[in-house]
């Protein structure tokens, strides 16, 4: 009885070694949590790129409409700060900071002329700008006037937790800023 015990036993062994039916399933169970990971961050890197490029469309876009006026008005204002929520749609704009500045370029040197902003604080007036708003000395022209358009925009990921243990951030400050010359004239005056 002992022998025939041994003998199932070994054919049991000698089948469970050669036995391949399960190989796939098992290899399966072992990948998929890398292929899910893989898909989830390909869907959001795909997501902060797109949220990217509205935010430097909408800072192209403020700069461009404020560069294109004689004057400017605070109701005009308002309705340029509203194309940038219309260029960020779906996305929530309330995450947006925009920030308008012009600044006037003098022969001792940058000082801001007006500035607006939403959901941020507009620029000191008559003071030098902010070091991230100072215009660039390859476009400076004593003289002139430069528009200057920032939008930063708050990305934070579905699965801010998975991230912040790889990048260590769970929000992702993703910002733009345009500098563009007044088209009709040296300056562009704020009415108010």
């Amino acid at each position: 009885m002992v022998a025939r015990f041994g003998r199932l036993g070994l054919r049991l062994v000698r089948r469970f070694a050669v036995e391949r039916r399960g190989v796939s399933a098992v290899e399966f169970a072992l990948i998929l949590p890398l292929m899910l990971i893989i898909y989830a961050g390909c869907g959001e890197v795909t997501t902060a790129l797109i949220v990217d490029r509205k935010v430097s469309r909408a800072a192209s876009t403020i700069s461009d409409l404020v560069a294109q006026q004689t004057s400017v008005s605070s109701a005009m204002m308002n309705s340029i700060f509203d194309a940038t929520t219309a260029i960020l749609e779906p996305y929530d704009a309330s995450e947006a900071k925009v920030v308008l500045v012009v600044v006037d370029i003098t022969a001792s040197g940058q000082k801001v002329a007006w500035s607006q902003a939403r959901h941020d604080t507009a620029a000191a007036v008559n003071v030098a700008p902010p070091a991230d708003l100072a215009v660039p000395s390859t476009i400076a022209t004593v003289g002139d006037e430069v528009v200057v358009g920032q939008v930063t925009y708050a990305f934070t990921s579905p699965f801010a937790n998975v991230m912040k243990s790889i990048t260590g951030n769970s929000v992702y400050n993703l910002r733009h800023v345009f500098y563009l010359k007044p088209r009709q004239g040296n300056t562009i005056a704020f009415t108010g």
